[in-house]
Formats: structure tokens, C-alpha cells, sequence
């Protein structure tokens, strides 16, 4: 007795004119990123010693938690996009691990600028702490605003007026959240690792 798994299906008018509304803003904010890690890769490759100016290189732990938590965050996610193209929006488990994962990122940032500032790093001591803060206060922002729209999904999942909107939400707040992880991959090795 095989089971059959249905997927939903989105229309492709309406799948069209989303995907170009995410497409365009997810290409607004990389190339707001991108901007700034130019900077942070012209002064870095500028600067014979780095960190400059006798400054210790910072603890890779925090950040390292924080790219596990984001990573495990993505998968929760493309679970629950996957769980809700084939059964609808009923099971908000995996949704629930997604925000609890992304409160978690952002509780482990508090930390790290914590960190930071009990080990002597303020943004006034120059352009080494400036990108720190700079950087991640800027991802930590677009992941508020991420989680506030995974908070308004888990509102409103399943109760929009048809499933097909309700999947539309699902998919592109999922390319967001995604780009979001991608993101901060980059901005871990960039600024942490190498």
C-alpha cells in the first residue's frame, strides 16, 4: 500500500510577482552588506598588522555558538516550509524551534557585545571595534525585523484568507530567514576567522 504525498501548489502569477518583491529586496540588502564588508576588506588588507593597533583578536566562541544556533535555525525552517507544503500550516513545531533558535542568536549577540565591551572594545576605539559592532548591529537588526516576521507567521499561519497566501508568506519569509544565515556564515569567517 504506497502513500502518497501531496504538495501544495502555488499559482504562478502570484508566485511570480512575490518572488520579484523578495528578489529585489533580498538584492537591496545584500548590496548594503556587501558595502560594508568592502570597507572592512579595504581597511583589513590595508593595515600590515591585524587587528590593528595592538588589539587582541576576538573570542571565537560566542560568534561560533551563534553560527550553530543560526545554522540549526535554517534547518527548523526548510522543516517547517516542508511540513507545510505537504500537510498545511496545522504543525508549528518546527516554526517554534525557528523563532526559539533565533531569540537564541540574538541572546548570544547581547552576550558577545557584552564581551566585547568587558574586554575594552567600544566603536571610539577605533576602526577595528567600529566593523565589529558595525557589522553585527546591522545583522542583528535585520534579524529583529526577521523575527518579527516569523512571530506575525506563527499568528497568522494558517489563518490568512487562502492557503496559497499563507504558503507565499511561509516561502519568502523562509528566503529571508535563510539569506539572513548565509549572511552571517560570511560575516563569521570574514571578521572572526580569517
Amino acid at each position: 500500500m504506497g502513500m502518497s504525498i501531496e504538495m501544495k501548489q502555488i499559482s504562478p502569477d502570484k508566485d511570480l510577482k512575490s518572488s520579484i518583491a523578495m528578489t529585489l529586496t533580498l538584492v537591496s540588502f545584500s548590496m548594503l552588506f556587501a558595502a560594508m564588508l568592502l570597507g572592512y576588506a579595504v581597511i583589513r588588507f590595508n593595515n600590515p598588522i591585524w587587528p590593528p593597533m595592538g588589539m587582541n583578536r576576538v573570542d571565537l566562541f560566542l560568534p561560533t555558538l551563534s553560527t550553530v544556533i543560526i545554522a540549526f535555525s535554517s534547518v527548523s525552517y526548510i522543516l517547517f516550509e516542508r511540513q507545510s507544503f505537504r500537510e498545511g500550516p496545522k504543525n508549528k513545531l518546527y516554526l517554534n524551534l525557528t523563532i526559539l533558535a533565533g531569540i537564541g542568536f540574538m541572546v548570544a549577540q547581547f552576550r558577545f557585545w557584552n564581551v566585547l565591551k568587558l574586554e575594552g572594545f567600544y566603536t571610539s576605539d577605533g576602526v577595528f571595534p567600529s566593523l565589529i559592532y558595525g557589522l553585527t548591529w546591522t545583522h542583528a537588526g535585520h534579524i529583529v525585523l526577521a523575527l518579527a516576521l516569523l512571530l506575525w507567521l506563527f499568528v497568522k499561519n494558517g489563518k490568512m484568507k487562502s492557503e496559497e497566501e499563507n504558503l507565499l508568506w511561509i516561502k519568502n519569509t523562509g528566503k529571508f530567514w535563510h539569506f539572513l544565515g548565509i549572511v552571517w556564515l560570511i560575516l563569521y569567517l570574514s571578521i572572526f576567522v580569517f
